[in-house]
């Protein structure tokens, strides 16, 4: 049976023209019946930033989202989303989506209350601590937003799903899975646990370049929704001339057989995505996966690293407090003992790059060799 996938095209986030767009997506798409269920839309919020930076999802598509449950009967409508460090509202409040949801008449939900899942199907997790409202809503929609990763390449409707890892636990999945094939392995095996019923992708504008985090906005003109998050998430990067064959999760998702399980089986309805590629897309240069199988020398030669600019970092200690290899520390700046900067000890450094998601100052740049002016 094929898995569909709409696309649908939507120039700009002007609110009418979004709510027509997720509308259409999702009703070509088949969203699940909502009658008199609860609805939670899962959102990509990895950290403070306004809608136009593309760090988000944007406002106007949670708005769409959340008007289009209702129109379909749901009974409630939740959103939640848990960052790996900036915990509370100041992250929610900045992008959006907290007044947008409050707006709405939909009710913002605590990730922190979580519930122990067991996980029989998973092959490097068998067990996961989940947000409880994830895990008891009776349909859990990813509502991501399509960017570039540093770590993963890409991440959409799959990847989005890590947030409902509670808080400061994600850093704890990546000291256990530090390399990418692992790291992928853990993705699929969380989306079996929660099984998330639909997907919606805000491709209006995407982020290209170093992301999630730190990359650039750029125009892709589209709204996807599909049933099949592993089928959305491929068809999205035929949008940016990205191989999902290079993305790990999403080759790891394929082989398991749990969705689609070769490209043959994606039906993309509405608009073929080569009219909406974006051919020059920046994407995240390819390298060795180094993780634990390559000792620290090496990997200081052939794997990117996280290098700081003492000049626009303001030690606000996010990168410390997040570090799953305890490689970062605040220290007295050798050029000036009035200020601090960040040490980092490399042959710690599991190259995670959650310093580098998390940084609100861009004082971070991931390269092989140290740029001028950073440390």
């Amino acid at each position: 049976m094929k898995a569909l996938v709409s696309v649908v095209r939507c120039a700009e986030y002007d609110q009418a023209a979004v709510d027509a767009a997720v509308k259409e997506a999702c009703d070509a798409a088949g969203f699940p019946d909502a009658t008199g269920k609860s609805v939670l839309f899962k959102p990509n919020i990895l950290k403070s930033a306004e809608p136009d930076e593309a760090v988000c999802t944007h406002p106007a598509v949670l708005r769409a989202a959340i008007r289009y449950a209702k129109s379909r009967g749901a009974a409630r409508v939740l959103v939640g989303e848990s960052p790996g460090f900036q915990v509370g509202t100041a992250a929610f409040r900045k992008s959006g989506l907290l007044e947008a949801t409050a707006s709405e008449g939909a009710e913002w939900v605590d990730f922190a209350d979580s519930v122990q899942v067991e996980n029989p199907e998973g092959k490097v997790v068998k067990n996961f601590t989940l947000a409880r409202a994830a895990v008891e809503s009776d349909i859990l929609v990813s509502l991501c937003k399509l960017k570039t990763h540093q770590l993963m390449y890409f991440t959409g409707a799959m990847k989005n799903l890590f947030g409902c890892i509670p808080g400061l636990q994600k850093p704890q999945f990546h000291m256990r899975f530090p390399d990418r094939a692992h790291f992928g392995q853990m993705l699929t095996d969380l989306n079996l646990a929660l099984r998330a019923e639909f997907a919606i992708m805000d491709a209006i504008v995407g982020m290209e370049g170093p992301g999630p985090g730190s990359g650039y906005p750029r125009k892709i003109g589209a709204v996807l929704a599909s049933r099949d998050p592993l089928a959305l998430d491929r068809t999205a990067c035929r949008l940016i001339n990205l191989d999902p064959k290079l993305v790990f999760n999403l080759e790891d998702a394929l082989l398991r057989g749990a969705w689609v399980s070769s490209d043959a089986e994606i039906e993309v309805i509405g608009t073929n995505p080569e009219e909406l590629m974006v051919e020059d897309w920046k994407q995240v240069p390819r390298e060795a996966d180094g993780g634990k199988k390559m000792p620290a020398f090496m990997q200081n030669l052939f794997v990117s690293r996280p290098f700081f600019s003492r000049t626009k970092c303001v030690a606000c200690k996010a990168c410390v407090t997040i570090c799953p290899g305890l490689a970062l520390e605040l220290v007295p700046d050798p050029k000036s003992k009035a200020r601090k900067s960040v040490r980092v000890d490399y042959d710690k450094c599991i190259r995670c790059y959650c310093c580098h998601e998390v940084c609100a100052d861009d004082a971070i740049v991931v390269k092989r060799m140290r740029p001028l002016g950073f440390s």
